[in-house]
């Protein structure tokens, strides 16, 4: 993380992928390797035990492991030799047995998704948190009307509330996803040279699913060294979680402007240098600049996904380089809407005001289902057609202009005696509490369907699930 990457996401946020963590992953699988070959009989345990402690004892010098591995193209390799040395000098018994049947891409792989792991358990709490603070919103706001904008022009009433449930069914959708995702990608990856576990021979399985034990993931039973569908998937579902996110803020950023108001993130203090009257969206503003590399950043992982027959040629390499960035912007995202939510400031009246101030044109096609049983479709249509021009010109409400209008006919299909039944029907055609039950009612089954998550689950049955998560 640099300073012009950390004010955009949470204090201390996204730091799953450190060198510090990446190190200790790599080691955890270096010693897990070396246990569960020992618990499989295939190594003595003198060996594991001595491995165990030079993972623990070692010295590692970040700088130096990547001067060796820029120089050898494998951090794996980089990492392994300074093991070496330190049994050479401590614990001899355990050298012919370090890495034994493993590749660099497995302790690389393995360690990515310990890695993973971690950040996708931040990520969903982060989720889980703006879900519920959104589900909150939906609740209180299930009838509170607003404009619906189509083509960013206004359209019909909706509710706020709609708009927080519909925002949340979808980031409750990738909650699920992920979750689903998580156990088919998060796996230890034993193939050892090309894939095939020829050194561990009819032992692979066995040592495999020892080692996920150890080390809390899963064991896929094959190898994923250049097959890397069920790990892209969990990206592209990062991805698509993202968009979600980011269409969230693009909206609460919109509805944030002066001339708008609908709502304002809570005051923070100053948020201008030139300006002190200014009160910028902040969390709207990480969230879109956290989202806005995702998808350049999800096609260059895809891309990665060539590699060329049972070891990747650089593929593999830029997409281990850039994956950790992926899980930063999503958490990022996640965390500054999260906190937008928490304390996100609501504006009803305002909302009411764009309504009124329309004259009543986003009720126009109420107003044609009203006026249609008394004057016919096609001339309805028309009416409305003609006279919404003018509510605005006039300033003067589309109801009203519709009353004289049909006041002033003499056709006979409508009478003296069908006025006030038509004027009945029209104000409640333009009563916006009448035209929000259907968004109402839209928000209040999106709120009664809503299932319990894994996050949600009891105590006990979370803590059994959360290694493979």
């Amino acid at each position: 993380m640099t300073l012009v990457n950390d004010y955009l996401g949470p204090a201390g946020g996204g730091a799953w992928f450190s060198d510090a963590q990446w190190l200790q992953a790599l080691l955890r699988f270096e010693s897990g390797l070396a246990r569960a070959q020992a618990d499989c009989g295939l190594i003595p345990e003198s060996a594991a035990q001595a491995i165990a402690s030079a993972c623990a004892q070692a010295p590692l010098d970040r700088d130096r492991i990547a001067e060796q591995a820029r120089a050898s193209g494998a951090l794996g390799l980089a990492l392994v030799k300074p093991l070496q040395q330190w049994l050479q000098a401590h614990a001899p018994q355990g050298l012919p047995w370090l890495h034994w049947g493993a590749t660099t891409q497995d302790a690389v792989d393995t360690a990515s998704a310990l890695l993973t792991q971690q950040a996708l358990l931040a990520l969903l709490a982060e989720l889980q948190a703006l879900v519920d603070a959104l589900l909150d919103l939906a609740a209180r706001h299930a009838a509170t009307p607003m404009l619906a904008r189509s083509l960013l022009q206004p359209a019909q009433i909706t509710s706020f509330g709609l708009k927080c449930a519909q925002s949340a069914a979808a980031l409750q959708r990738s909650i699920d996803q992920l979750s689903q995702l998580a156990p088919q990608a998060l796996c230890v990856q034993l193939g050892g040279a090309v894939g095939n576990g020829a050194t561990l021979g009819t032992h692979r399985l066995a040592v495999e699913q020892a080692l996920a034990q150890h080390l809390g993931l899963k064991a896929c039973g094959h190898s994923w060294h250049t097959q890397r569908d069920s790990w892209m998937r969990l990206a592209m579902e990062v991805a698509v979680c993202c968009g979600s996110l980011s269409k969230l803020a693009r909206d609460w950023s919109l509805m944030s402007q002066y001339e708008v108001a609908e709502i304002s993130e809570a005051a923070r203090g100053s948020t201008s240098s030139a300006m002190p009257h200014k009160r910028n969206p902040v969390h709207c503003m990480q969230a879109v600049a956290q989202t806005q590399a995702v998808p350049p950043l999800a096609a260059l992982l895809l891309g990665c996904m060539a590699q060329a027959h049972e070891r990747a040629l650089g593929e593999w390499q830029a997409e281990v380089a850039h994956w950790p960035e992926l899980w930063r912007h999503a958490h990022g995202a996640a965390a500054a809407l999260r906190q937008a939510a928490q304390t996100l400031q609501v504006h009803p009246q305002r909302m009411l005001a764009h309504v009124a101030g329309l004259r009543g044109l986003v009720f126009s096609e109420a107003c044609v289902h009203a006026l249609a049983p008394f004057i016919g479709k096609h001339e309805a249509l028309a009416a409305v057609e003609q006279l919404a021009p003018l509510a605005l010109e006039q300033q003067r409400e589309l109801q009203e202009l519709l009353m004289e209008w049909v006041a002033s006919r003499t056709a006979p299909e409508l009478t003296t005696e069908q006025l006030p039944a038509l004027c009945r029907a029209l104000s409640q055609a333009c009563d916006p509490q009448q035209a929000v039950q259907a968004s109402q009612r839209e928000c209040l089954a999106l709120l009664a369907s809503r299932s319990p998550t894994p996050m949600e689950e009891s105590p006990a049955h979370a803590e059994q699930a959360q290694p493979c998560l």
